[in-house]
């Protein structure tokens, strides 16, 4: 009989005494371990990394700012195989004793420096760690290229290691060199007047350079959807001998015009359609003229808005617009033309929107048909706080909104509005979120019957009171019809688990109610739901029960968009 044919040796590697990113770190570092559970090489190279092992455990644990630790290493064969086994007990990491910072040059009396280094992740008497020393390098080098330096460099950045006293200290010098400042401004000519592409810079000739302002101008063309492609790019290479450079600014136009299209359902509105045309340049002045038809089986609309850039076409715009709105449901029937202007602006981070509308509604109430007639001046302010707005994992809304009307002013009567709303995402373990969102709303008038449908508060709803109909909750009168309320408020807190990337399964409590009357009982919902993180945002599917009248005992709602 042929001999059996033997199987090839393998090495196996155990290292003991470290977890995280030192274990993962050190994986990575030993060469030994690239065998691990492979058929093992000849014995004198595997003996060979074995003993480079000692030096790779050195330059693996340095960065966590171990110098100190035990070391115990084995090697030998069992049953054919090689069994190499590392077991580590570590000390303390090294602390940092002295930290000595100085910026030299030109920027030395430049406050925001000192600023920053106060901010270092770099403090005396806590443990090194090699990331946060080249991390601090970093966010010096960032800075001063962000406020114009554009040679700074370091003259010296020491990392001293005293094995001897278990020390170490850390010295860095920054050369800034000169600051930079704005040169000419040369733009390529396009489809917008020279006198409106300018009108975006935020910054002249003869300012400091700032990569912030680079970045903002940048985004500004982007979002303005007058363009396809925008290069904003300082020439360096052609920066003059008293320290400015030109900035060139290249661009490719848009399409004229786009049309959107689409096709949707929410359970408030059932199947909807919707159109939209938009000519993104009018003319060389950049005004823009849109138009936008939408149908649904309770809601149809059909409106058109003319657009003016203002002083900075990328935060400041004025709009003209009409529209046309019908909206037939078991509990409204309301149609309304509205007409109106309004100034459209962001401030630091809040968007802020003044108009004034024109309002002829026909609506029916108690079995009468109404038509009231308002001008109506309003005021919003909007803050959303994220990083991404179409997949949150922090952040929050709040808006403002404030309008009235007065018989002074051509209309039918006196009213004061304000709304207030609020919503905050947080993370509280790596798959588990926190959720919840209030809204607050009140109407001061002497004489409430004569406000139109459209200008009361109704609750119940897909992004309201879920469990309930979409704007079932309010105060009714004798023939059963929702009437509209004064005053809205309304909560939710709601939790979700991500069961696997882009899937959640959520569970929620929604309370609240429109009423007249401050003793009205509050309304609640509870329900479970599923969220799918769509490319477009979160599609939500919940399952909600109302347990206050006129709650269903079960209900779908389904909606699709940013959580905030």
């Amino acid at each position: 009989m042929a001999a059996e044919k033997s199987e090839p040796a393998r090495v196996y590697v155990t290292i003991e005494g470290l977890n995280g990113r030192a274990l993962t770190n050190a994986t990575h570092l030993l060469s030994i371990f690239e065998h691990h559970s492979k058929v093992a090489p000849g014995e004198g190279r595997l003996r060979y990394l074995h003993n480079q092992a000692r030096r790779e455990f050195r330059r693996a644990l340095s960065p966590y700012g171990y110098y100190r630790y035990d070391y115990t290493a084995s090697l030998e064969q069992r049953n054919g195989n090689w069994y190499a086994n590392y077991k580590i007990i570590l000390g303390e990491p090294i602390p940092i004793r002295n930290v000595t910072i100085t910026i030299a040059g030109p920027g030395h009396e430049d406050a925001t420096f000192y600023t920053l280094i106060d901010q270092l992740p770099l403090v005396t008497n806590t443990p090194l760690r090699h990331a946060d020393y080249e991390t601090a390098k970093s966010r010096l080098r960032r800075h001063a290229s962000e406020r114009g330096y554009y040679q700074a460099e370091f003259s010296t950045h020491e990392l001293r290691i005293d094995v001897a006293s278990y020390t170490a200290d850390i010295v860095l010098v920054l050369d800034t060199g000169p600051r930079y400042r704005y040169g000419k401004i040369f733009i390529s000519p396009g489809h917008l007047d020279d006198d409106v592409m300018r009108r975006f810079i935020g910054f002249k000739e003869g300012d400091y350079v700032s990569a912030n302002d680079l970045l903002e101008l940048q985004l500004g063309f982007s979002d303005s959807n007058y363009f396809s492609r925008v290069e904003v790019q300082p020439l360096w290479a052609t920066a003059s001998d008293d320290f400015s450079v030109p900035v060139n600014i290249e661009y490719e136009q848009n399409k004229r015009t786009h049309y959107q299209a689409g096709i949707g359902y929410g359970t408030d509105t059932g199947p909807r359609l919707k159109f939209e045309q938009s000519r993104r340049w009018v003319n060389a002045r950049g005004h823009r003229f849109s138009t936008q038809v939408q149908a649904s089986e309770i809601l149809t609309s059909v409106g058109a808005s003319y657009t003016f850039p203002g002083v900075r076409p990328q935060a400041d715009q004025y709009v003209l617009r009409a529209l046309w709105t019908d909206e037939n449901t078991s509990t409204v029937q309301s149609e309304r033309f509205t007409y109106g202007a309004s100034w459209q602006s962001q401030r630091e981070r809040v968007q802020q929107i003044i108009s004034v509308d024109w309002q002829d509604e026909r609506d029916r109430l108690d079995g009468n048909v109404r038509k009231t007639q308002y001008l109506i001046p309003s005021a919003q302010w909007t803050r959303v706080h994220t990083a991404n707005r179409l997949n949150v994992s922090n952040g929050w809304r709040l808006s403002l909104t404030v309008r009235g009307a007065t018989k002074e002013l051509f209309s039918d009567s006196d009213f004061l509005q304000t709304l207030a709303y609020a919503k905050y995402v947080s993370q509280i373990t790596e798959r588990v979120r926190f959720i919840t969102r209030a809204e607050v709303g009140t109407s001061m008038t002497s004489n409430f019957d004569q406000v139109p449908t459209s200008l009361r508060f109704y609750a119940g709803g897909d992004r309201s009171i879920r469990g309930y109909a979409y704007r079932s909750v309010s105060p009714r009168n004798d023939r059963g019809e929702v009437e509209g309320a004064r005053n809205i408020v309304v909560g939710s807190v709601e939790t979700d688990y991500e069961i696997k990337p882009n899937w959640r399964l959520a569970a929620f409590i929604d309370s609240g109610n429109t009423f007249n009357d401050v003793s009205d009982s509050f309304k609640i919902g509870v329900g479970v739901g599923f969220r799918w993180q769509s490319p477009i945002g979160p599609v939500r599917v919940d399952f909600a029960s109302g347990l206050s009248d006129p709650g269903d005992s079960l209900r779908l709602h389904l909606t699709i968009g940013p959580d905030l």
